[in-house]
């Protein structure tokens, strides 16, 4: 299990997620399941994609293909997806608070499903739920793809996100850290890159260096709710 270091602190990411996973794979023994599969399984159920579709599209693109593919697809995974889909899952999503200084965590469960992060994604862009807090994702904002590679998670967002983003340096250090800081839960993923229509931005409102992938920032999260 991978550990990933926040605010110097150590903590164990995804590991309630890979025991769904060990379940909704059909083992009756966790152990039964192999290192090589569970990570395949887990690939797939946060992005939504199997390992060997993504070596197939890195291999007409001349990438190399994400660390953990297996050669073969597994068997039923069409069953593994039905079952994973009555499974209930909790995550974070990152919201601004009502002074618009800081991210508040909003907890929300959603279905385990295959594309969990695309699915996690979405739930962000359709703003906040709880009293109090702010959307970060412009009106219009949809999700074009998402993928995941060596840690790097690439996020294609349509245009509106940068066309009607409301500006100010606050205002788009919100709106890029609710999205890194969401992504950035799953243990698969430690940086994320965002792209606008399929290509790269400099800078989403004119104050933040885009051009290289971010990482987490866990100083601008206020508290947990």
């Amino acid at each position: 299990m991978k550990v990933i270091k926040v605010s110097g602190k150590k903590i164990l990411a995804g590991f309630g997620i890979l025991l769904l996973l060990a379940v909704s794979a059909g083992c009756s023994e966790a152990e039964k399941l192999s290192w090589e599969r569970l990570k395949a399984t887990h690939y797939r159920m946060v992005t939504g994609k199997s390992l060997q579709e993504v070596k197939a599209v890195s291999a007409q693109q001349g990438h190399a293909a994400p660390e953990g593919q297996v050669d073969k697809q597994q068997a039923g995974e069409g069953a593994k997806g039905e079952a994973a889909s009555q499974q209930k899952v909790t995550v974070a999503l990152y919201f601004a608070d009502q002074n618009g200084d800081n991210l508040i965590s909003e907890k929300r469960e959603i279905d385990m499903q295959q594309g969990l992060a695309r699915a996690t994604v979405q739930e962000l862009i359709n703003g906040p739920r709880t009293k109090g807090l702010s959307k970060t994702m412009p009106d219009g904002t949809k999700l074009n793809d998402i993928n995941i590679e060596e840690g790097l998670c690439t996020v294609d967002l349509s245009k509106e996100f940068r066309d009607n983003h409301w500006g100010g340096s606050s205002g788009e250090l919100l709106t890029v850290y609710s999205l890194v800081d969401t992504l950035t839960q799953f243990s698969t993923i430690e940086r994320v890159e965002v792209l606008v229509e399929g290509q790269k931005i400099d800078t989403l409102a004119g104050h933040m260096d885009m051009s290289a992938p971010v990482y987490r920032n866990s100083d601008i999260i206020k508290s947990e709710k």
